[in-house]
């Protein structure tokens, strides 16, 4: 299905699987195209990740990527490896990214447009213009981030009635800035050797009095992506949903602490109204991965259950 006419346009059989229904039987292929949209007047590449059989059932799932310039979009399928059919995934690629970007040098494009309001913008547009999504009603989406997405994700949910769930993984309830001097303070390296919390605090001071700098850096990013980051806190989006979530993280997380998470759930342990799950793959990494386990094709695959509303979706972890 060409979903432009004018428009590049890639498609992969992934993988093909018999599929039995009532009345027949059909052979059904997991497909991945690549399309492109304007978004903000500037022209942007998409994915979407599908079964053709059978008939979709279940949330369309908008997939919200973490950190860094490096093309996710062409690695993004093996996430749902293990979930079963039927799927229906779009993700939106950052500005300035090429397919095999290797994230080692990002673009000025990129750099431009990286930091969390934009992200949200782009992906309540594209939520909005692309033609199958566009068609879709309130509370028929659901929203996965990982990592960073993880940020971005839950605010996207609080711009737009068309989602239904949400799901993040690598991502708590703490303000970023407060996350790095957790570790900080806790001994953990980099943050606390060779950096500590008065290099932090300095670099965050920084920051607010240049939000907006593009040519100034910090870790390896922006001070207009880091003032964007840093001083946000989650639990102020999260306050304002009222849809099914659910947070993963791994307990040797080192780039969010675990009790960033932990923060995540003892506000909802606060709030008993609201319909939210806190998940801890035991020994995992921030990627879920526990040797060769990767707790993220499980946790990926586990929210099909989740979306069918089964009482322990993630009792495998």
């Amino acid at each position: 299905m060409l979903l432009s006419p004018l428009s590049q346009f890639t498609r992969l059989t992934l993988l093909a699987l018999p599929l039995v229904s009532l009345s027949s039987m059909a052979l059904a292929e997991r497909l991945i195209e690549k399309d492109v949209i304007s978004i903000h007047g500037e022209t942007r590449q998409y994915f979407r990740v599908y079964d053709t059989e059978p008939q979709h059932q279940g949330p369309v799932i908008l997939l919200i990527s973490g950190s860094g310039c490096g093309d996710f979009g062409s690695r993004f399928p093996s996430f749902f490896e293990k979930y079963p059919a039927p799927l229906d995934v779009y993700f939106l690629e950052k500005k300035g990214i090429s397919q095999g970007d290797d994230g080692k040098k990002c673009s000025a494009q990129y750099q431009e447009a990286n930091y969390l309001e934009r992200r949200v913008s782009d992906n309540i547009e594209f939520l909005e213009k692309q033609a199958s999504l566009k068609k879709l009603g309130k509370h028929s989406v659901a929203v996965l981030g990982f990592s960073e997405g993880g940020s971005i994700a839950p605010v996207i949910a609080t711009k737009s009635d068309k989602i239904g769930w949400l799901a993040t993984a690598g991502s708590g309830g703490m303000l970023q800035k407060d996350e790095f001097l957790y570790f900080a303070d806790h001994g953990i390296e980099p943050y606390a050797k060779p950096f500590s919390r008065a290099y932090f605090l300095r670099e965050y001071a920084g920051i607010k009095k240049n939000p907006d700098s593009v040519s100034k850096e910090f870790f390896g990013q922006t001070y207009r992506y880091w003032s964007s980051h840093l001083f946000h806190n989650p639990i102020d989006a999260y306050s304002k949903l009222d849809i099914p979530m659910v947070a993963a993280m791994g307990e040797n997380d080192d780039s969010v602490p675990l009790e960033s998470g932990k923060v995540l759930e003892r506000y909802f342990q606060s709030h008993p109204g609201k319909d939210f799950q806190f998940i801890v793959y035991p020994n995992a990494s921030h990627a879920l991965k526990t040797g060769e386990k990767n707790g993220a094709q499980t946790f990926v695959a586990n929210l099909a259950k989740w979306f069918r509303g089964d009482a322990h979706p993630f009792d495998d972890q």
